[in-house]
């Protein structure tokens, strides 16, 4: 991203929740964004989005190249989603340094407006392979990073309609997220960065959301204790209604998931991912289930190959539930390829 920083009007800094996508950051955002003066947005994607073509804006002390960026933000398929209310020249006029950290943050901060809180964070799980952006761009930011045994993320990502299907491509996918904020934040001070495993999380959800809380600074009497029970925040209702596979967070919380791929997983599936993720299951404290896997074999891979570019797309292509999230994703990628060549050729 850039090197220019935000000096925000909140004596708090912004915090990021990231980690392997179905690992349990929904949750945690709820958790986090009950707090009455904490307001995280639906999943953001900003750097994903943005990252490569920020230089493409030029300036933004030039009038055309702020509103320019500020109109593609809030045209984004993704920001669009916030419902902000506002438009381009509004949006400018609140803005204080005209730096892209400072429109980025007015960004949240308008969302956490709407919601009658004062400070901002993000939960967008990719944003584990984006750390050097956020940090760049913000500082002081905070880190959250939560974890969960990648075989269960295997065993969650293999029954819902996004995301890679193959037991070898989720291997691969979890250690990238997982081992991106392990070797990132090897140099961190401690302060600036907290790492959550899940399996403690759905055991103490109230005792994390504390933990959480004071690495963040805010008052943690502030929320109330509701034990098992998911506070009904702004996050929790968003999250049900806009996908069917967080419709868990209409239930207590509990660890009724941990170890479930014990009994959903073959062997070989399970000798399989450790193969591909059992140094990343290691630093984090997973017990391995074998012992020298074979390795993957061709025919293994056709069928990897085939689940993973075919099958996924097969099964979305007779639910009409799923067409329409298919064409959300279509237009999320379309959306982002015309924009990004677009700015790629633009001279500054």
């Amino acid at each position: 991203m850039t090197d220019q920083t935000h000096k925000t009007t909140c004596a708090k800094p912004p915090f990021f929740i990231v980690g392997c996508p179905r690992s349990g950051t929904t949750l945690l955002q709820v958790l986090v964004d009950a707090h009455p003066d904490i307001a995280i947005p639906p999943e953001s994607f900003i750097f994903e989005r943005f990252g490569d073509i920020l230089h493409c804006y030029g300036d933004l002390s030039s009038d055309s190249n702020l509103r320019l960026f500020v109109s593609d933000l809030l045209q984004d398929e993704r920001i669009k989603d916030w419902q902000l209310g506002t438009d381009t020249e509004e949006f400018i006029r609140g803005i204080g340094e005209r730096t892209p950290a400072s429109v980025i943050s007015s960004l949240f901060e308008a969302y956490a407006r709407k919601q009658g809180k004062t400070r901002w964070g993000d939960k967008t799980p990719q944003h584990a392979l984006y750390l050097r952006e956020i940090r760049q761009t913000f500082p002081n930011a905070r880190l959250i990073h939560l974890v969960r045994d990648g075989r269960d993320v295997a065993e969650s990502l293999s029954r819902i309609y996004i995301g890679p299907k193959s037991i070898y491509s989720i291997a691969r996918r979890w250690r990238d997220h997982v081992m991106a904020f392990h070797d990132f934040c090897r140099d961190l001070p401690k302060e600036e960065y907290l790492e959550i495993k899940y399996e403690e999380l759905v055991e103490n959800p109230v005792g994390i959301q504390r933990r959480i809380l004071d690495f963040l600074g805010e008052d943690k009497a502030l929320v109330a204790d509701t034990g098992n029970k998911l506070p009904d925040s702004n996050a929790r209702r968003q999250a049900t209604h806009a996908v069917s596979h967080h419709s868990g967070l209409n239930k207590t919380v509990s660890g009724e998931k941990v170890g479930v791929f014990k009994t959903r997983f073959t062997e070989r599936e399970i000798e399989i991912f450790e193969l591909v993720a059992g140094d990343a299951l290691d630093i984090y404290g997973y017990q391995r289930a074998s012992k020298d896997g074979k390795p993957v074999r061709a025919s293994e891979r056709v069928y990897f190959f085939l689940q993973d570019g075919f099958y996924r797309y097969q099964r979305k292509l007779f639910r009409p539930q799923m067409l329409k999230h298919l064409g959300k994703e279509i237009k999320l990628a379309t959306q982002r390829r015309i924009r990004r060549a677009m700015r790629l050729s633009r001279k500054v």
